[in-house]
C-alpha cells in the first residue's frame, strides 16, 4: 500500500473507484524478511472504514495477478478489453541479465534499486 493509497483515497469523488494491484510494498527486500518491519508495516496499513465507503459512495478494488495464473480465459477477455482502443507502449526495461545469471538478477530485483523491468535474456 505504501505511501500512496491513503491519500488517493482521499481524495476520490463521490462514485469514485480506488484500484489497487499486488501489494509490493509488503514484498521484503533482500533474500529473507524483516519480521519486525513486515509486522510494523501489518500493524500500521491503510484501513478503510466500510460505512465510510458507502456514504461517499467511492470504492476500492483489490487484483492481485498471482492468483490469476489459471485463468487463462478469463485473462485473455480482460486482456482484449483493456489493450483495445489505447495507444499503449512498451514497459521501460531498466536493466537485462543472461539467463545465466537468474540469481544475480533476482538479488538486483529484491534490492530496491531497480527501476523498470528486470529482464531475463533466454
Amino acid at each position: 500500500q505504501g505511501p500512496y493509497f491513503q491519500p488517493a483515497f482521499d481524495r476520490l469523488a463521490r462514485g469514485g473507484r480506488h484500484l489497487v494491484f499486488g501489494a509490493a510494498s509488503m514484498t521484503p527486500p533482500g533474500k529473507s524478511p524483516n519480521w519486525l518491519r513486515l509486522a510494523w508495516q501489518w500493524l500500521f496499513r491503510p484501513s478503510v472504514d466500510p460505512l465510510d465507503i458507502i456514504a461517499k459512495n467511492r470504492s476500492v478494488m483489490g487484483f492481485n495477478l498471482i492468483w490469476m495464473w489459471d485463468k487463462e480465459d478469463e485473462m485473455s477477455g480482460m486482456l482484449e478489453e483493456m489493450m483495445s482502443g489505447v495507444d499503449w507502449r512498451p514497459p521501460h526495461v531498466g536493466k537485462t541479465f543472461p539467463f545465466d545469471s537468474a540469481p544475480e538478477a533476482m538479488s538486483y530485483f529484491q534490492s530496491g534499486a531497480s527501476t523498470g523491468k528486470v529482464v531475463l535474456l533466454v
